[in-house]
């Protein structure tokens, strides 16, 4: 064979398989093609959808996972198909723009409570060598109704119950729990708001005869001690933050006289000026005093008294001879 011959030979060969390409990638190949596509999802067939895409084929999905390949393709499309709530595709319209396929869609999605939502999708496909390449699927999901909110509860009829605590008393430690229960609610205007309204209830069960054991074994008061302060009694005494302005603040007491009843603890001791009270005399007072007493004999000088209106520390005066 002459080399005009072998050259000729060869340009008919690579006319032919450039032909053979082009067949495969006209719009009428391509057209062919997504019709066999949208055949395998009328079919439920995976195995239909999955020929006609490339081997290496890249599949976007509206959620943004990516499918590579066929295998992962094939595995998702049979699980799909095998889900009852799976999408259910219709109204598909495609545009074959040379090796670009763009499809418009319909596509019913299932939401909680057995409601549904229809969107808008849109697929954009790669053709090449007559099998799809790469296939972007996005689902319009801006604007799409929302699941019916579900109706509120009926209020119910009755008022709440609240909060039940149950208590057990049978021993000296149980005792003194309730003890520090009752002083703990003494102490906040809350708590006993709570149980008065009902809201914060006890249960209590004692053990009679754990108890009587208890109250055997106790130590007799000495003759002259005070009397405890019961459980039930702690609940009767008057929150320290209903007291003076002073005791609100977390500073000293600011009651009047040798003892507090109110708060049950010593009143603040009063200090006793006397001889001649000047202002230097008055620097020494601590910060917290508001009162003072003076001796019957003591002489405050026209300083001492203005240092102490500065001050706003009231005089209370002395009965001591």
């Amino acid at each position: 064979m002459s080399a005009d011959a072998l050259r000729e030979q060869i340009r008919a060969q690579v006319r032919t398989a450039l032909g053979a390409g082009q067949a495969k990638d006209d719009p009428a190949s391509v057209a062919a093609l997504m019709r066999r596509f949208e055949a395998g999802y009328a079919t439920v067939n995976a195995e239909a959808i999955v020929a006609c895409f490339a081997p290496d084929v890249v599949w976007t999905l509206p959620d943004a996972r990516v499918l590579h390949g066929r295998a992962a393709c094939l595995a998702f499309l049979k699980a799909r198909f095998a889900s009852p709530t799976g999408p259910k595709f219709s109204d598909s319209h495609m545009k074959v723009l040379g090796q670009t396929v763009v499809q418009n869609y319909k596509v019913g999605v299932p939401l909680p409570g057995g409601q549904s939502v229809t969107l808008d999708g849109t697929d954009v496909y790669q053709i090449r060598e007559g099998l799809i390449a790469v296939k972007d699927a996005y689902w319009k999901q801006i604007g799409a109704p929302k699941p019916a909110a579900a109706a509120p509860a009926a209020a119910p009829a009755t008022a709440p119950q609240g909060v039940v605590v149950p208590l057990r008393v049978g021993s000296a430690a149980h005792a003194q729990a309730l003890t520090d229960l009752f002083k703990r609610l003494a102490a906040s205007p809350a708590l006993l708001q709570a149980a008065q309204s009902g809201l914060l209830r006890f249960d209590m069960r004692v053990d009679e005869a754990a108890v009587m054991a208890v109250a055997a074994a106790a130590p007799a008061p000495a003759p002259h001690a005070a009397p405890a302060t019961s459980a039930m009694a702690a609940t009767t005494a008057t929150d320290p933050a209903a007291c003076c302005s002073s005791c609100k603040a977390g500073k000293a007491c600011e009651c009047k006289g040798d003892a507090c009843d109110l708060h049950d603890h010593p009143a603040e001791d009063i200090p006793e000026l006397k001889g001649v009270i000047g202002e230097k005399l008055l620097k020494t007072l601590p910060p917290s005093v508001k009162t003072v007493r003076l001796h019957p004999k003591a002489v405050m000088t026209p300083l001492g008294k203005e240092a102490l209106r500065k001050r706003g520390i009231t005089i209370e005066r002395g009965n001591k001879p």
